[in-house]
């Protein structure tokens, strides 16, 4: 007579080999994830960032330096940013706090897999004032991932600290929206900007009164291919993840913000942005 049904040992043995393979496929799965991680170290410690003239601070999230070790796990609530910049690092000057909460969080694989802070449009993180003071001009990179799709509304993803002047980036569905004083969008006529939900981008901004603009996945050419008035405000201090009054907040991953407290020639700016290329593998054109 057949046997119709597997016996409490073949059942057992069964189980055994599924749970084994669950166990592999989860160390497997974290071994890829330290690889990442250790790859975007790499890229982050060789980077050009620490040795050009200028560099006011610079947050990032794979370094052990940039969080606190506790808060470097996936959804944990962020209360410390870190500046990893030579000059601040040791002493944790550049501090970017806020209160633990949900809205501002660890994501471990964020970016092409590579960690992020995640902003849910409401919460924000800052920082009262540079140990270096305040800088009339700027260069300013951000990494991001959009959650949602841009519209003609803008949303703002770096700004001042509450105590000082408006000097904001933000962005709309085909603009940057940068305001040092005068609110201004990159033009549209030629090469605007284009931002979509779930994309990830590498912005670098120029706040330079008159000469202000801003480039978008690219090198080389602005956007709008032009420049743009944006005002003549000074930076000192920072609010990352919206507007300094808490409005107008981003919905998705930040992974790197680096601020320079002046132009940064083209060289320079492809120098920086060919580094964020290959961490994040964000296809950047003119480099």
């Amino acid at each position: 007579m057949k046997k119709s049904a597997f016996s409490i040992m073949e059942l057992s043995i069964v189980l055994m080999i599924i749970g084994t393979l669950l166990v592999g496929v989860t160390q497997g799965t974290g071994m890829i994830n330290s690889a990442r991680l250790t790859n975007a170290r790499s890229n982050t410690i060789q980077s050009p960032v620490a040795k050009m003239d200028g560099l006011v601070a610079w947050y990032e999230t794979s370094l052990r330096d940039s969080l606190k070790s506790a808060e470097q796990v996936n959804a944990a609530k962020i209360t410390e940013w870190r500046d990893i910049s030579p000059s601040s690092i040791a002493a944790q000057k550049n501090k970017l706090t806020r209160s633990a909460s949900i809205a501002v969080v660890y994501r471990l694989a964020a970016i092409n897999k590579v960690p992020a802070i995640e902003f849910n449009g409401t919460a924000k993180i800052s920082l009262a004032s540079f140990y270096q003071g305040a800088t009339a001009q700027a260069t300013i990179f951000l990494v991001f991932k959009t959650n949602y799709n841009p519209s003609g509304t803008q949303v703002t993803l770096f700004d001042a600290d509450t105590s000082q002047s408006t000097f904001s980036l933000g962005i709309k569905s085909t603009t940057v929206s940068l305001n040092a004083g005068t609110a201004v969008d990159t033009a549209t006529g030629t090469n605007p900007a284009s931002f979509n939900g779930g994309a990830s981008y590498i912005v670098a901004a120029y706040f330079n009164g008159s000469s202000s603009h801003a480039y978008v996945n690219d090198a080389t050419t602005k956007a709008g291919n032009g420049n743009i008035n944006s005002g003549s405000n000074s930076l000192n201090g920072v609010t990352i993840g919206s507007n300094k009054s808490g409005g107008a907040g981003f919905t998705g991953m930040i992974a790197e913000v680096i601020i320079f407290n002046r132009p940064l020639q083209l060289q320079e700016r492809k120098d920086v942005m060919s580094y964020l290329s290959k961490k994040y593998k964000i296809s950047v054109t003119g480099l």
